[in-house]
Parts: C-alpha cells; structure tokens; sequence
C-alpha cells in the first residue's frame, strides 16, 4: 500500500529536474511546464482503488473438545425364544344354577334331638334272630343261641337236671324247624349247659368285656314272648358295670373279687335292657354283633341290706364261658372248677 506514492514522488522529481534541464533553454515559462509535466505524470499514474481497512477480528477463545467415549462394544442379541404355541379356545362351559344354601337351624339349649339306634339295633337284630333258639323242656320255656357249629349254649336252670330238651330253630321264611338236643356238660355255678344238636344255623362271635366297658349298647334276645314266626324279641339298653363274685352267679351277694385277679371267680354282666322269665339262657350282644353274656336272671335286690332292685338284669360273662367250654361239651360238670 505504501509503495504507489514513493513512485509518485518520484515521476515528479524526475519531472522537476527536466524542468531545471529545460529552464536552461531559452523561452521557456518554467511554471507552465511543469504543472502540465506534472499533470501529466499523475494522469500516467495508475489509479489505486483504496482497499477498505479490514475491521479487527474478535479473538476466537478456544473451545476445549470434550474426550470421545470408547465405543461400546455391540452386544450379541439374545437368542429369540420360540413362540409358545397358541392354545385352542375352549367352548364356554354351560353355567349350572347353584342351590342358595339353607341356614343350619341353630339348637335350642335342652332340646337338641336324642340320637336313635333304632335302624342299628333292627339291622343288627335281623343278622342274629336264626342264631338264637327256643328251649323246651316239659312246660318249661327258655332261650338258647347257637355258640359253634352242632353247638347250642343255654342256662343249667333251663335244662334243669333233663338229659334231651326240644329245640326250636326258626328259619328265614318264618317257619320252625324242631329238633331234640342231648345235653352234655353242665355248670351250676356259673349257670351253664352245652346241648349237642345238628341246627344249622350261624355261629355268633363272642368278646370279652370288663367294668371298663360300662355304658356300651347293648341288646338282648330271648322267647320271653312267642312272637310271630317263631322269633325271638328283643331288648335295648347298655350295660352298667361288670364284677367277679368268688361265689357262683346265683349268689351275687358273695364277696367280689379284684377285676382279673382270682381265677376261680365268676364274671358278671350287669346291664338295664330287660329280660323276663323266658330270656334266660339268650344272649346279650354289643353293636358289633358279638356276645358278651348269656342272660341267666334278675337282680332283686341289694346284697347289703336287701331293699328292692328295679331294672337290673344279670348274664354270665363270656369271660366265664371260654374258661370252662371244653370241659362242658365233654360232658364234664364244671360247678366245681
């Protein structure tokens, strides 16, 4: 930029001294020439566009780059699972109307119903009726019931000294068959007899009870009525205790044993289901259908003091049957054993 003036001043120096050079010559008006020399100097001059003086540029204050994170590193994708596949609609299920549930009535304190076993007792009476017999001898009437197979079980009073009693079995179309029985061994002190018959009818089971079992249900069956077809009636009630007299049955005044301990003691069933002159020698049944004694009398009354008993009757235990069986259907007289 500084260049083009020096250049300038330098065409007019040089103009300047070729008018000194022509001032030496004659004539000459030095001041003309050298303004037309010096005229003409500017016009051979090239003109110079003056170029506009940049404006100072704001200082650009660095930006400090943040540093790149690392790439992360492609994750493997994960294997797709198999599509589970589409279950079949099932059709709507039909809706069944549900019976609105009546309220339980509640029971009034003292009222509440009496549990019966009645359907028990005349279910478990039908399954035992043939099994128990009816004894004849002379005018004489007792019960008996069949203990095993050829085998009848009955009181010694009932037989009372004879050697044959007539024995009526009844059947399940309501019919009697009568037949003779041979009596073999019998037993005053526990009031026992075995009479020897072909009856055909079904051993019942027996069972061995002790005072513990006092309060169970029980039944019993005898001729004390002749009811239609010939079968014997039946008794309900529980029974109430179970002794051990050191003397025989008929004398239950005697001094009571211990429970299980002297042997030669004779086991007494006492129980409230009544029994009446015929009964003797039938048995009395638990609910499961086993004998637990063979009904041989009443009591009347009280060892001590003698005042009246009502509604007490009295079996031989089959505690004591079983201790002298054997012998009896040997024909042997156990009263003393």
């Amino acid at each position: 930029m500084r260049s083009r003036p020096n250049q300038l001043a330098v065409a007019v120096i040089a103009i300047i001294l070729s008018v000194v050079m022509l001032a030496c010559s004659p004539d000459v008006d030095i001041d003309a020439t050298i303004d037309a020399r010096v005229q003409d100097a500017i016009a051979a001059q090239v003109t110079v566009t003056p170029q506009p003086t940049p404006s100072p540029q704001a200082t650009v204050t660095p930006i400090t780059l943040p540093t790149p994170l690392p790439t992360a590193t492609p994750v493997t994708p994960a294997a797709t699972s198999t599509p589970a596949p589409t279950a079949t609609p099932q059709p709507e299920p039909t809706l069944v109307a549900t019976a609105t549930p009546q309220p339980t009535a509640t029971p009034i304190p003292g009222l509440e119903p009496t549990p019966t076993a009645l359907p028990v007792v005349s279910d478990l009476y039908a399954s035992v009726r043939l099994s128990v017999v009816r004894i004849r001898n002379g005018n004489s009437i007792g019960s008996g019931w069949a203990i095993e197979d050829g085998w009848i079980i009955t009181n010694q009073h009932v037989v009372n000294g004879t050697s044959t009693v007539t024995v009526e079995i009844p059947l399940a179309n309501g019919g009697v068959a009568t037949k003779t029985g041979t009596v073999r061994g019998v037993d005053t002190k526990r009031d026992l007899a075995a009479v020897q018959i072909n009856h055909g009818a079904g051993a019942l089971p027996t069972s061995v009870i002790t005072v513990s079992d006092a309060g169970i249900p029980i039944i019993q069956l005898g001729y004390s009525v002749i009811a239609d077809g010939g079968f014997p009636v039946v008794h309900q009630g529980v029974v109430t205790t179970v002794v051990r007299h050191l003397g025989s049955v008929l004398d239950d005044a005697s001094q009571h044993a211990d429970e299980g301990g002297d042997t030669a003691g004779v086991g007494i069933v006492y129980f409230d289901a009544a029994a009446d002159p015929g009964d003797s020698g039938g048995p009395v049944l638990n609910l499961q259908g086993e004998v637990v004694g063979i009904t041989f009398g009443s009591v009347i009354s009280t060892g001590t003091g003698g005042k009246r008993v009502i509604g007490q009757q009295m079996a031989t235990s089959v505690e004591s049957i079983l201790r002298v069986w054997e012998q009896l259907k040997s024909g042997v007289n156990t009263s003393g054993v």
